[in-house]
């Protein structure tokens, strides 16, 4: 089983994009049977995973460094994690993202476009077969007007956040 989850901090929740959960489920499904599969990139199926957003308004105050990147952008910077994490049968990362166009009023559209770039911005680094060339060309086909046919805003129950 494969499970993208969001995190947020309570005092962050008012401003947390609204968007439904599924649009990050569509991402991950796309990115699988359209990057990892014609790629015979397989996960191994004796474990579970899970892979955390980390989502983060840009503040000047706080956020001076960034790590380098092949995915970022002058509006979105991503830090994932080197390598998944291991307890038990589960194998787990976090993405961390600090973006200009994270707040209450994100698009299910770009919500959608900065979940495929943090996603890719850790396999790529995990799996050498794919590359960012990968993600940059198949990035338009993903099904804009599925992604924008839930509800938005979200209720905080549709977005499925994990408050911390």
């Amino acid at each position: 089983m494969i499970t993208i989850d969001s995190i947020v901090e309570e005092k962050d929740l008012v401003d947390a994009p609204k968007v439904s959960a599924k649009v990050r489920e569509y991402v991950w499904e796309y990115i699988y049977e359209n990057i990892l599969t014609p790629k015979n990139i397989k996960l191994n199926n004796t474990f579970d995973y899970r892979f955390t957003l980390n989502l983060n308004k840009f503040n000047p105050e706080l956020h001076k460094f960034f790590t380098d990147n092949p995915f970022n952008t002058e509006d979105n910077k991503f830090n994932p994690e080197l390598r998944f994490n291991k307890l038990g049968n589960l194998k787990f990362a976090l993405l961390r993202v600090v973006s200009k166009n994270i707040n209450c009023n994100t698009s299910p559209t770009i919500y959608a476009n900065i979940v495929y770039d943090a996603l890719g911005s850790f396999l790529t680094i995990n799996y050498k077969k794919i590359t960012k060339a990968d993600f940059d060309r198949l990035k338009s086909g993903m099904d804009y007007l599925y992604i924008n046919k839930f509800p938005f805003p979200a209720s905080l129950n549709e977005c499925n956040l994990r408050i911390v």
